[in-house]
Protein backbone atom coordinates (compact mmCIF):
# COMPACT_ATOMS: atom_id res chain seq x y z
CA UNK A 1 0.00 0.00 0.00
CA UNK A 2 1.24 3.92 -1.11
CA UNK A 3 0.89 5.94 1.37
CA UNK A 4 1.56 9.07 -0.48
CA UNK A 5 1.59 9.43 -4.39
CA UNK A 6 3.95 10.44 -6.20
CA UNK A 7 3.75 14.01 -6.01
CA UNK A 8 4.35 13.83 -2.02
CA UNK A 9 0.51 14.42 -1.36
CA UNK A 10 -2.07 12.01 -0.31
CA UNK A 11 -3.22 9.71 -3.06
CA UNK A 12 -6.65 10.16 -4.34
CA UNK A 13 -8.90 7.36 -4.25
CA UNK A 14 -12.58 7.21 -6.04
CA UNK A 15 -14.72 4.68 -4.07
CA UNK A 16 -17.97 3.69 -4.38
CA UNK A 17 -20.49 1.12 -2.48
CA UNK A 18 -23.55 -0.97 -3.24
CA UNK A 19 -25.88 -1.25 -0.81
CA UNK A 20 -29.41 -3.00 0.18
CA UNK A 21 -31.04 0.30 0.54
CA UNK A 22 -30.89 4.09 0.65
CA UNK A 23 -31.03 3.61 4.57
CA UNK A 24 -27.67 4.57 5.92
CA UNK A 25 -28.54 3.76 9.13
CA UNK A 26 -30.25 0.37 9.01
CA UNK A 27 -29.02 -0.94 4.95
CA UNK A 28 -25.84 -2.87 4.39
CA UNK A 29 -23.29 -2.71 2.23
CA UNK A 30 -22.75 -5.31 -0.51
CA UNK A 31 -19.82 -4.12 -2.47
CA UNK A 32 -17.38 -1.80 -2.03
CA UNK A 33 -14.56 -0.56 -5.58
CA UNK A 34 -11.84 1.51 -4.86
CA UNK A 35 -9.73 3.42 -7.86
CA UNK A 36 -6.54 5.13 -6.32
CA UNK A 37 -5.23 7.87 -8.88
CA UNK A 38 -1.59 8.00 -9.54
CA UNK A 39 -1.31 11.66 -9.33
CA UNK A 40 -4.15 12.56 -12.41
CA UNK A 41 -3.31 9.37 -13.98
CA UNK A 42 -5.79 6.41 -13.68
CA UNK A 43 -3.43 3.76 -13.93
CA UNK A 44 -4.05 -0.43 -14.71
CA UNK A 45 -2.06 -1.43 -11.89
CA UNK A 46 -4.01 -4.19 -9.65
CA UNK A 47 -2.78 -2.74 -7.19
CA UNK A 48 -4.69 0.51 -7.42
CA UNK A 49 -7.90 -1.27 -7.64
CA UNK A 50 -9.99 -2.95 -4.44
CA UNK A 51 -13.07 -4.53 -4.95
CA UNK A 52 -14.83 -6.57 -2.48
CA UNK A 53 -18.62 -8.68 -2.44
CA UNK A 54 -20.15 -8.25 1.03
CA UNK A 55 -22.82 -10.76 2.43
CA UNK A 56 -25.28 -8.56 3.95
CA UNK A 57 -27.19 -11.31 6.43
CA UNK A 58 -30.45 -10.85 4.60
CA UNK A 59 -32.52 -11.19 0.99
CA UNK A 60 -32.40 -7.88 -0.75
CA UNK A 61 -35.52 -7.00 -2.49
CA UNK A 62 -36.27 -7.46 -6.63
CA UNK A 63 -36.47 -3.50 -6.84
CA UNK A 64 -32.60 -3.12 -5.39
CA UNK A 65 -31.00 -5.93 -7.25
CA UNK A 66 -32.62 -4.59 -10.43
CA UNK A 67 -30.19 -1.53 -9.71
CA UNK A 68 -26.70 -3.36 -9.24
CA UNK A 69 -27.88 -6.39 -10.53
CA UNK A 70 -26.08 -8.05 -7.33
CA UNK A 71 -28.46 -11.52 -6.39
CA UNK A 72 -29.02 -12.73 -3.07
CA UNK A 73 -27.68 -15.95 -4.51
CA UNK A 74 -24.47 -15.02 -5.38
CA UNK A 75 -23.81 -13.06 -2.10
CA UNK A 76 -24.66 -16.25 -0.30
CA UNK A 77 -20.88 -17.93 -0.32
CA UNK A 78 -19.40 -13.74 -0.03
CA UNK A 79 -17.90 -12.36 3.48
CA UNK A 80 -19.72 -10.31 6.36
CA UNK A 81 -18.23 -6.75 6.25
CA UNK A 82 -16.16 -7.38 9.62
CA UNK A 83 -14.15 -10.15 7.80
CA UNK A 84 -13.20 -7.17 4.55
CA UNK A 85 -13.08 -3.86 6.91
CA UNK A 86 -9.55 -4.13 8.11
CA UNK A 87 -8.15 -4.92 4.15
CA UNK A 88 -10.80 -2.07 3.17
CA UNK A 89 -9.27 0.43 5.86
CA UNK A 90 -5.75 -0.72 4.90
CA UNK A 91 -6.19 0.29 1.14
CA UNK A 92 -7.46 4.12 1.63
CA UNK A 93 -5.87 4.57 4.97
CA UNK A 94 -4.28 8.16 4.63
CA UNK A 95 -5.66 9.07 1.28
CA UNK A 96 -8.07 11.32 0.25
CA UNK A 97 -11.08 9.76 -0.37
CA UNK A 98 -13.32 11.05 -2.93
CA UNK A 99 -16.94 9.87 -3.95
CA UNK A 100 -19.76 11.19 -5.48
CA UNK A 101 -22.56 12.47 -3.20
CA UNK A 102 -20.03 10.90 -0.17
CA UNK A 103 -22.84 11.54 2.68
CA UNK A 104 -24.43 8.29 1.38
CA UNK A 105 -21.69 6.31 0.61
CA UNK A 106 -19.78 7.78 3.70
CA UNK A 107 -23.07 7.52 6.00
CA UNK A 108 -23.95 3.67 5.02
CA UNK A 109 -19.71 2.43 6.21
CA UNK A 110 -19.85 4.71 8.84
CA UNK A 111 -22.78 2.73 9.97
CA UNK A 112 -20.62 -0.44 9.25
CA UNK A 113 -17.74 1.09 11.56
CA UNK A 114 -19.88 1.69 14.02
CA UNK A 115 -21.50 -1.47 14.84
CA UNK A 116 -18.16 -2.88 15.03
CA UNK A 117 -16.65 -0.28 17.34
CA UNK A 118 -14.25 0.67 14.30
CA UNK A 119 -14.65 4.52 14.56
CA UNK A 120 -15.67 6.41 11.65
CA UNK A 121 -13.64 6.77 7.98
CA UNK A 122 -12.59 10.41 8.86
CA UNK A 123 -10.79 8.65 11.01
CA UNK A 124 -8.40 6.52 8.86
CA UNK A 125 -8.28 9.20 5.70
CA UNK A 126 -6.39 12.07 5.22
CA UNK A 127 -9.79 14.18 3.66
CA UNK A 128 -13.11 13.22 2.26
CA UNK A 129 -14.01 15.00 -0.71
CA UNK A 130 -17.88 15.14 -2.25
CA UNK A 131 -17.39 15.33 -6.46
CA UNK A 132 -20.89 16.54 -6.35
CA UNK A 133 -19.39 19.87 -4.90
CA UNK A 134 -16.67 20.14 -7.26
CA UNK A 135 -18.69 19.29 -10.38
CA UNK A 136 -21.07 22.32 -9.34
CA UNK A 137 -18.73 24.73 -10.04
CA UNK A 138 -17.28 23.56 -12.91
CA UNK A 139 -20.69 22.93 -14.54
CA UNK A 140 -23.00 25.44 -12.67
CA UNK A 141 -26.67 25.43 -13.34
CA UNK A 142 -26.23 21.67 -14.78
CA UNK A 143 -27.06 18.68 -13.11
CA UNK A 144 -24.53 17.08 -12.02
CA UNK A 145 -25.08 13.09 -11.57
CA UNK A 146 -22.84 10.68 -12.73
CA UNK A 147 -24.97 9.80 -15.62
CA UNK A 148 -25.18 13.67 -16.84
CA UNK A 149 -21.54 14.08 -15.94
CA UNK A 150 -20.32 11.36 -17.98
CA UNK A 151 -22.17 12.52 -21.36
CA UNK A 152 -21.51 16.15 -20.73
CA UNK A 153 -17.59 14.62 -20.73
CA UNK A 154 -18.26 12.29 -23.60
CA UNK A 155 -17.12 8.95 -21.37
CA UNK A 156 -18.59 5.83 -22.59
CA UNK A 157 -21.74 4.55 -20.40
CA UNK A 158 -22.33 1.47 -22.44
CA UNK A 159 -20.92 -1.15 -19.45
CA UNK A 160 -22.70 0.55 -16.87
CA UNK A 161 -25.81 0.04 -19.20
CA UNK A 162 -25.05 -3.60 -19.82
CA UNK A 163 -23.90 -4.86 -16.15
CA UNK A 164 -25.49 -2.10 -14.03
CA UNK A 165 -24.67 -0.53 -11.13
CA UNK A 166 -21.49 -1.44 -9.62
CA UNK A 167 -18.98 -0.67 -6.73
CA UNK A 168 -15.84 -0.99 -8.77
CA UNK A 169 -17.16 0.22 -12.52
CA UNK A 170 -18.71 3.51 -10.95
CA UNK A 171 -15.43 4.27 -9.20
CA UNK A 172 -13.53 3.77 -12.25
CA UNK A 173 -16.05 6.40 -14.26
CA UNK A 174 -15.53 8.43 -11.06
CA UNK A 175 -12.27 8.76 -11.29
CA UNK A 176 -12.64 9.33 -15.72
CA UNK A 177 -15.17 12.02 -14.44
CA UNK A 178 -12.01 13.88 -11.34
CA UNK A 179 -9.62 13.90 -14.34
CA UNK A 180 -11.86 15.32 -16.92
CA UNK A 181 -13.82 17.89 -15.54
CA UNK A 182 -10.72 19.23 -13.38
CA UNK A 183 -8.54 19.11 -16.48
CA UNK A 184 -8.39 23.44 -17.11
CA UNK A 185 -8.06 24.91 -20.15
CA UNK A 186 -6.97 21.79 -22.09
CA UNK A 187 -10.36 20.99 -22.12
CA UNK A 188 -11.86 24.30 -23.26
CA UNK A 189 -11.96 24.61 -27.35
CA UNK A 190 -9.74 27.19 -28.25
CA UNK A 191 -10.02 27.88 -31.64
CA UNK A 192 -13.56 28.43 -31.84
CA UNK A 193 -13.38 30.28 -28.16
CA UNK A 194 -16.58 28.26 -26.81
CA UNK A 195 -16.13 25.25 -24.19
CA UNK A 196 -17.98 22.49 -25.70
CA UNK A 197 -18.29 20.28 -22.48
CA UNK A 198 -20.38 23.73 -20.83
CA UNK A 199 -22.17 24.91 -23.61
CA UNK A 200 -22.53 21.91 -25.65
CA UNK A 201 -21.39 23.27 -28.95
CA UNK A 202 -21.85 25.76 -31.99
CA UNK A 203 -25.63 25.18 -33.14
CA UNK A 204 -25.54 24.76 -36.64
CA UNK A 205 -28.21 27.75 -36.83
CA UNK A 206 -26.78 30.09 -34.60
CA UNK A 207 -28.50 33.63 -35.97
CA UNK A 208 -25.89 36.41 -36.77
CA UNK A 209 -26.64 39.63 -35.47
CA UNK A 210 -24.83 42.40 -36.93
CA UNK A 211 -24.07 45.30 -34.85
CA UNK A 212 -25.99 48.54 -34.91
CA UNK A 213 -24.55 52.40 -36.28
CA UNK A 214 -24.46 53.25 -32.60
CA UNK A 215 -23.03 50.00 -31.17
CA UNK A 216 -20.16 50.17 -33.89
CA UNK A 217 -19.59 54.02 -33.06
CA UNK A 218 -19.61 53.06 -29.72
CA UNK A 219 -17.10 50.45 -30.07
CA UNK A 220 -14.55 52.89 -31.49
CA UNK A 221 -14.99 54.75 -29.16
CA UNK A 222 -13.92 52.42 -26.45
CA UNK A 223 -11.22 51.24 -28.72
CA UNK A 224 -10.20 55.36 -28.67
CA UNK A 225 -10.12 55.30 -24.92
CA UNK A 226 -7.86 51.97 -24.75
CA UNK A 227 -5.21 53.60 -27.54
CA UNK A 228 -4.90 56.74 -25.42
CA UNK A 229 -4.16 54.97 -22.17
CA UNK A 230 -1.99 52.60 -23.92
CA UNK A 231 -0.19 55.25 -25.86
CA UNK A 232 -0.50 52.43 -29.19
CA UNK A 233 -2.78 51.16 -32.06
CA UNK A 234 -4.83 48.62 -30.97
CA UNK A 235 -3.90 45.27 -33.45
CA UNK A 236 -7.60 45.57 -34.05
CA UNK A 237 -7.93 48.40 -35.66
CA UNK A 238 -4.63 47.87 -37.46
CA UNK A 239 -6.27 44.94 -38.88
CA UNK A 240 -9.49 46.96 -40.22
CA UNK A 241 -7.46 49.58 -41.48
CA UNK A 242 -4.96 46.95 -43.43
CA UNK A 243 -1.86 47.62 -41.77
CA UNK A 244 -1.93 44.05 -40.90
CA UNK A 245 -3.48 40.72 -41.43
CA UNK A 246 -6.02 39.43 -39.52
CA UNK A 247 -3.66 35.86 -39.20
CA UNK A 248 -0.75 38.40 -37.69
CA UNK A 249 0.27 37.55 -34.04
CA UNK A 250 -0.88 39.96 -31.63
CA UNK A 251 1.67 42.06 -30.09
CA UNK A 252 3.56 41.70 -27.46
CA UNK A 253 5.58 44.02 -24.92
CA UNK A 254 8.90 43.35 -24.30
Amino acid sequence: MRATSHTGNPPKICFDTESTGLDTANDRVVEIGCVRLDGRIITLNPEDRFQVYINPGFDMDDEVIAIHHITNEFLEDKPPFEAVVDDFLAFISGAELMAHNAKFDVGIINAELARLGKGRLEDYVAKITDTMDIARKVFPGRHVTMDNLCAILHIDLEERKEKGHGALLDAELLAQVYVDMTRGQNQIALESGIDPLRWGGMPEDLPVIKATSEELAEHERILGIVEKKCKSTCDWTRRLKGEIGFDAEPKTDA
